[in-house]
């Protein structure tokens, strides 16, 4: 594994019900964004305050919120020092913090566990996408043994197929991670779709009622407790 640059030590928060949730992975490609998006997008719904930062280069959720039309509000950051210094300052200013970060296990990602309360690991279907993921649960624990105790971590399988064995494969690898697996998403059209249609799937009409019941099932499991 490249070795990161060493970043200031974290502040330990109580933030009463405050939430920041982190979405990091070592691979792209495997619903990151998708589901950082509707996860803000679904803590609006719920009546809560939400601040989304952007820290992917490619910017791709940016576009997406803005396009929402919601009560956003965004920020983009892009080095760890002031993703460290800027999720401390905006920690009071909503109920949650939402955090899309880039693909790749960078000193960013690794600040992005270090001021997330829980880290979810999206991950694709197959054996590649599981070993991608399990480097970056070797820097979730290094995140938890600087903070002696958080984040949590989560992997949220992605681009499942049911019947396809490698789909079965990984999810009984994954299991062997230590980390808890969330249900995950089956491989949809609909939510490759609800970007270029500015919207979430459950804007999207009668053509996308499996994909919101599956997205919003998941969107409990993410803040539930």
């Amino acid at each position: 594994m490249q070795k990161l640059r060493k970043l200031p030590r974290p502040i330990t928060f109580i933030y009463d019900d405050r939430m920041i949730y982190g979405l990091t992975n070592s691979k792209g490609g495997v619903g990151k964004t998708t589901i950082a998006v509707h996860l803000a997008a679904w803590l609006v719904k719920k009546k809560r305050t939400v601040i989304f930062i952007d820290a992917d280069p490619q910017s791709s959720a940016s576009q997406w919120i803005n396009e929402l039309d919601l009560d956003i509000q965004l920020e983009k950051l892009s080095e760890p020092e002031e993703i460290i210094r800027r999720v401390a300052e905006l920690a009071t200013d909503a109920n949650d913090i939402v955090i899309d970060g880039p693909a790749g296990l960078s000193t960013t990602t690794r600040a992005i566990m270090l001021r997330s309360d829980r880290v979810f690991l999206p991950c694709g279907p197959s054996i590649l996408d599981l070993r991608a993921a399990s480097k970056a649960v070797v820097l979730l624990r290094e995140a938890q043994k600087s903070r002696k105790g958080p984040p949590i971590g989560t992997i949220i399988p992605n681009k499942l197929q049911k019947r396809g064995r490698l789909s079965r494969e990984m999810l009984g690898a994954a299991q062997k991670l230590g980390v808890p697996l969330l249900a995950g998403l089956s491989q949809r059209q609909s939510f490759v779709d609800a970007a270029g249609q500015a919207k979430v799937v459950w804007q999207m009409g009668a053509s996308a009622l499996v994909a919101s019941h599956e997205m919003q099932q998941l969107m409990k499991e993410m803040t539930r407790g």
